[in-house]
């Protein structure tokens, strides 16, 4: 697209941000989170009620309708996203809910086992404490249970797809990628509030796994800081994990 073109895009269409968060806490746990992924309950909702007086909050389908759709776009349009299912997320759900704010959670579905956990959670809580056990001191409370992920049925949320495992999808062969994606589907396509939308997890991806994406008829969800203007066969996010504004 020439510059000519950009500047009448966004003369006639506002942009839709798509904010991102990983766990929420009155405080900081290191054996659960990276300090990187982390912001406290108070300054999260100071955040978020800010975000609110400057736009519209819509869920993540309604965003993608718009973006796919509008001609012309005045309105200010956001989208909330949560990404690895953590635990924490209980902590603010219900404050969203009354704030009347929707969110999509993208959910790694192996470790709603509680018997599982991420190498880079591992890594962080062994930075932490050397000796940790994974089992007994970090699964209880770092992911989302099953029956926990499912209970949850508010029509302001959706489910979408981080991968059966938290892996760099670059780093995977096209078979390894695709199988990652089927074994997260199959656990996560019987919610009731389940979305056809895969967010990459650190926002890795290339030619080959947007290929494998599409044709499983899933829309990928990055984190590169940009914002959505028309283009629906991709959606861009903002992470906001530990600002303050």
């Amino acid at each position: 697209m020439n510059r000519i073109n950009r500047f009448f895009l966004k003369r006639r269409l506002q942009p839709i941000n798509v904010f991102v968060f990983h766990s929420v806490s009155d405080e900081y746990d290191p054996l659960l989170w990276w300090r990187c992924d982390w912001t406290s309950t108070e300054q999260f909702k100071r955040n978020i009620l800010q975000l609110k007086k400057q736009f519209a909050f819509v869920s993540l389908p309604e965003a993608c309708e718009k973006i796919a759709n509008d001609r012309f776009r005045h309105h200010k349009y956001a989208v909330l996203t949560a990404d690895d299912g953590y635990r924490s997320l209980l902590n603010v759900l219900p404050w969203l809910e009354e704030q009347k704010i929707p969110i999509t959670i993208f959910v790694n579905s192996k470790y709603l086992d509680k018997q599982s956990w991420s190498a880079i959670n591992e890594e962080q809580a062994k930075r932490a404490k050397p000796e940790v056990e994974m089992l007994s001191e970090v699964c209880p409370n770092l992911y989302l249970s099953r029956e926990e992920l499912f209970r949850l049925n508010s029509p302001l949320l959706s489910i979408g797809m981080h991968g059966y495992e938290h892996l760099d999808a670059t780093k995977q062969t096209v078979d390894g990628f695709r199988e990652n994606v089927e074994m997260c589907k199959n656990i996560l396509c019987s919610h009731p509030r389940y979305v056809p939308y895969f967010a990459y997890t650190w926002g890795k991806h290339n030619t080959k796994t947007d290929k494998v994406l599409k044709e499983m008829e899933l829309i990928p969800v990055l984190v590169n800081g940009t914002k959505n203007y028309n283009n629906a066969n991709c959606i861009d996010r903002i992470c906001i994990d530990g600002i303050v504004m």
